[in-house]
């Protein structure tokens, strides 16, 4: 009798305003906000939620159960936004900070910021909205058009009705003049986003930028991702990224540069 939506915050405001348009009027649409999110990220994240409850074992990537942790009764979610296994836990407010405090226990448990989970996604090729993507920036563009089902396309049975549609089935037919690629910056010094690119290093039009980039610390080096003309966005491709005058070369290269540690 109901769907459970877990929405971007930053775009809370607008997606809820789109359901409450567009729903029909005996739908009633709810915000919740007595509930907190706990996200539980690594290889050993299976072993430890399982401590306090073996279902975390049966799970799969976006399995969702609603079991007890430490006494409170929490929504949990195979998933996360880092690139590995992991459970993302919704909970009462009133019961989070005890639930952290029982999973920091755990030797292999240990607090992050966002800028360990920022390194992380970006090591997966995962989008961070207002950086990667943004109204402006096609799902087709961003290499997500995975997310479009066979039926909404072109030929299915319900093509259309989304969003964005007239330009989406249209770049799906005839392609895009730009795309997300992954950026290996020569040497050591990491390119952050809003870098612009260059096709050469006396090159005077940009013809891109960076869109997020920093050090990764699995590869031991700086990554980044951007966008670029297509026909400039083939793998082994060069570009040039300007720092304080100066031009440095980079590589265009495949997404994700980490793969995915999922339990499928």
């Amino acid at each position: 009798d109901h769907v459970f939506m877990v929405v971007n915050a930053s775009c809370k405001a607008d997606g809820i305003a789109y359901l409450r348009q567009r729903l029909e009027p005996g739908v009633t649409v709810k915000e919740i906000t007595n509930r907190a999110l706990l996200a539980l990220q690594g290889p050993a994240a299976e072993a430890v939620l399982a401590e306090q409850h073996p279902k975390a074992t049966e799970m799969r990537f976006m399995d969702v159960e609603t079991v007890l942790l430490a006494g409170a009764e929490c929504w949990v979610s195979r998933s996360g936004y880092s690139g590995e296994d992991g459970f993302e836990i919704s909970v009462p407010v009133a019961a989070a900070e005890s639930l952290a405090k029982v999973l920091l226990r755990h030797p292999e448990v240990e607090l992050i910021g966002l800028g360990a989970r920022d390194s992380l996604r970006l090591e997966a090729g995962l989008c961070l909205y207002g950086h990667d993507i943004d109204t402006t920036i096609s799902p087709t563009e961003a290499g997500l058009d995975w997310a479009i089902q066979k039926v909404r396309r072109a030929a299915g049975q319900r093509a259309g009705g989304f969003p964005g549609q007239d330009r989406i089935l249209l770049e799906l037919r005839n392609g895009v003049p730009r795309c997300r690629v992954g950026l290996l910056p020569e040497g050591r010094a990491p390119m952050r986003g809003g870098v612009l690119l260059f096709a050469s290093d006396h090159a005077t039009l940009a013809i891109g930028k960076i869109t997020s980039g920093g050090f990764g610390p699995s590869l031991n080096r700086p990554i980044a991702m951007g966008y670029l003309p297509a026909e400039l966005a083939a793998q082994g491709s060069q570009v040039f990224g300007e720092i304080r005058g100066k031009r440095l070369q980079l590589r265009v290269t495949n997404l994700p540069f980490i793969p995915a540690n999922l339990k499928k």
